[in-house]
């Protein structure tokens, strides 16, 4: 039964479009035409989901823009812990990439529509790149403060943190990203490699 949008807050029915939205691209992937689909599931009609998302390229960047925030809402006390740039580093990367495998939207679109979602973290990355930069500056800011020497600012470390995780999520290589050990080790050598002092509590 298709529920009056007058009877809703609007930030209830964007969210009840964006959770519909979520549903139908697990269950029918991206390339489907989906906007009659997500309306039915939502409850709502379609004059009523182009008005408070819009049609369904806009609905699955508010889909994108959201889960975005929901990550970096879990990702913040995990940076908070950490003082020095080297472990923070490491931290983010794991713990993104951890996430990411875990992600059923990211992980069906990778697996079912790799043309459509590749490029989010190559060629068409930028967006996310700033996105990512804006909430990370601080953090490795803060990280840089208690680790001199790395000569790495912050806006780098940032981007380097989102390439890195960019290829370990979407490209295979000799690493497990499924075993968390393994990945760890692997972040911390290539920091070796990048010159990025090891504080003296690191632990791999």
């Amino acid at each position: 039964m298709t529920s009056r949008a007058q009877d809703l807050r609007p930030g209830a029915i964007r969210e009840r479009i964006l959770d519909a939205a979520e549903a139908c691209l697990v269950e029918s992937g991206y390339s489907s035409r989906l906007h009659a689909v997500i309306a039915e599931r939502a409850g709502l009609s379609r004059p009523t989901v182009y008005k408070y998302v819009g049609d369904q390229s806009d609905i699955f960047e508010a889909l994108l823009q959201r889960e975005i925030t929901r990550f970096f809402a879990v990702l913040d006390p995990v940076l908070h812990a950490r003082g020095d740039v080297r472990s923070g580093f490491v931290d983010c990367v794991v713990f993104a990439v951890g996430y990411a495998r875990r992600h059923a939207v990211l992980q069906k679109g990778l697996r079912d529509h790799p043309a459509l979602v590749l490029p989010w973290f190559s060629v068409a990355a930028g967006p996310l790149i700033d996105r990512g930069a804006e909430f990370l500056v601080p953090h490795f800011e803060r990280m840089l403060a208690g680790s001199p020497g790395t000569g790495i600012g912050a806006r780098a470390a940032g981007e380097w943190a989102f390439r890195v995780v960019a290829s370990l999520i979407t490209t295979r290589g000799a690493v497990d990203t499924g075993d968390e050990r393994a990945l760890r080790e692997f972040v911390h050598g290539l920091l070796s490699i990048g010159g990025v002092p090891a504080s003296e509590t690191q632990s791999v």
